[in-house]
């Protein structure tokens, strides 16, 4: 059996040319990645609630809490346009050097600069030590932070067979085309996801188990990347530009109702106490929300949308080294620094400006050490021969 590779590159092709529609949209996304996390540390229930610094961090949390959304939907969409034939042992081993082993160097940094090591030697035997050490690795992250590299794993293990499932179902039922499958499929996924939402917001589920790292509650977006071709055929060109305008109009309006919620004092306490901002992609509002500007700007790659390529699409070339490293770059550059949090605390705008700078340093190292190896491996090819 073979399986289709993913594309890394963000053309949505196999061509040499990127898509900047898709390198923006993940340079948007990890931008906001780093600003939920960062920015949002200063969404405080202490003195410094309803702050200035308080209001722009929650903001930032709030509008691009669409990042981990748009995330799963590009991975599914990039592996689905991708056209390159593997086995599957080669699909797999390519997942475990492209995410997994790079997750794993990010994880053992974490693990001993973050001090969970010291929370981990106070388990109180070595059975409880190894059960953390899996738990963690392969679901919660051992960084939380860190929980959206097991899921997409997780996502890319199923890809072959989510991808194949169409396919497979028409066998069985030929008198379905496969989009029409693979739009059944995407309903009967969006009312599962739905449904885990709505159960973890009432507290009838763990969100911490079935909503936030679990693969069940993630799938529909993966699944509707990876199919987004078929499903965009069967729509013209004019009802997709309808689609994104009224996509576009409920994510504001969603927005809006979120946030006059969270301005309301008396719900949320004096001090912000009663927020229930850790349930962020399960509350209603912003489940409409998230939903809501995937497709709204998905619609950018059904109508080929071709901007400039820009700083944000320079960063979309990086995401995956940035989400693996920026909390250890906030925690050795900023967090750890009480002169650093009272400046931004006096001066908000600080707050995006070393958001922007950790995307940015992050993204120039990583560009930097792979042209490095790209010519020592040139140059060492030069001297074989020459040999």
């Amino acid at each position: 059996m073979s399986a289709v590779q993913p594309s890394q590159d963000g053309r949505g092709s196999t061509g040499a040319v990127r898509n900047a529609y898709i390198d923006t949209l993940r340079g948007w996304s990890i931008f906001g990645v780093v600003c939920v996390h960062f920015a949002g540390s200063f969404v405080t229930t202490d003195g410094f609630a309803w702050s200035s610094s308080f209001h722009l961090g929650l903001a930032l949390n709030q509008v691009f809490s669409f990042a981990v959304p748009m995330f799963v939907f590009l991975s599914g969409l990039l592996a689905g346009s991708s056209r390159s034939q593997v086995s599957l042992a080669d699909y797999y081993r390519g997942r475990f050097w492209r995410i997994a082993f790079p997750y794993l160097i990010a994880s053992f940094a974490a693990f001993f600069l973050l001090n969970h090591h010291a929370e981990w030697l106070g388990l109180p035997d070595y059975r409880s030590r190894y059960a953390w050490l899996l738990q963690r690795l392969c679901l919660y992250g051992i960084e939380p932070t860190l929980y959206f590299i097991p899921l997409i794993l997780q996502l890319y293990i199923l890809q072959p067979a989510l991808k194949a499932l169409p396919h497979w179902l028409n066998r069985l039922i030929p008198i379905l085309r496969v989009e029409h499958v693979a739009l059944g499929l995407t309903g009967l996924l969006l009312a599962v996801h739905l449904t885990i939402g709505v159960l973890c917001n009432r507290g009838a589920l763990d969100y911490y188990s079935w909503g936030r790292p679990n693969v069940l509650f993630w799938v529909f977006y993966f699944f509707t990347g990876l199919h987004f071709r078929s499903l965009t055929s069967l729509i013209s060109a004019r009802t997709v530009k309808a689609a994104c305008g009224i996509a576009l109009l409920a994510a504001a309006g969603a927005m809006a109702w979120n946030g006059v919620h969270l301005m309301d004092r008396a719900a949320m306490g004096a001090h912000f106490e009663f927020n229930r901002l850790d349930f962020a992609y399960v509350r209603p509002e912003m489940m409409i929300y998230d939903l809501s500007i995937v497709v709204g700007l998905s619609a950018g790659v059904t109508l080929g949308w071709s901007p400039r390529a820009t700083v944000l699409s320079y960063l979309g070339r990086y995401t995956l080294e940035i989400y693996l490293w920026h909390i250890l770059v906030l925690y050795f550059g900023a967090w750890r620094y009480a002169e650093a949090l009272a400046s931004c605390r006096e001066m908000p705008e600080l707050i995006v400006i070393i958001c922007a700078t950790t995307c940015l340093v992050l993204a120039w190292v990583t560009d930097g050490l792979s042209r490095m190896l790209a010519f020592v491996q040139s140059h060492r090819l030069v001297l074989l021969k020459i040999s």
